[in-house]
């Protein structure tokens, strides 16, 4: 359980600071957009740290990951730019 939880302050940190930085840098689009991609490579990267502890890692988790992680990057670039 204790795992889990510090698996997912991992989570909640990247996304806590991705979203500091986001509101940091609102007048900057390259930054913030630098931003999105880093957030999402991170999670990508978490996913396979979380799914190796839990022993059930695959290649189907890993595109998974990668697949959220492209359309959460595509939803945000399009909401944080107005394009």
């Amino acid at each position: 359980m204790i795992r889990h939880g510090l698996d997912f302050l991992l989570l909640a940190l990247i996304l806590g600071l991705s979203l500091g930085g986001l509101v940091y840098f609102r007048f900057d689009s390259a930054s913030q957009v630098a931003i999105i991609v880093l957030m999402a490579i991170l999670y990508v990267f978490w996913g396979i740290f979380h799914h190796h502890h839990d022993g059930n890692l695959n290649s189907g988790t890993i595109l998974e990951y990668i697949a959220i992680s492209a359309l959460m990057s595509f939803v945000l670039i399009i909401f944080v730019l107005r394009v």
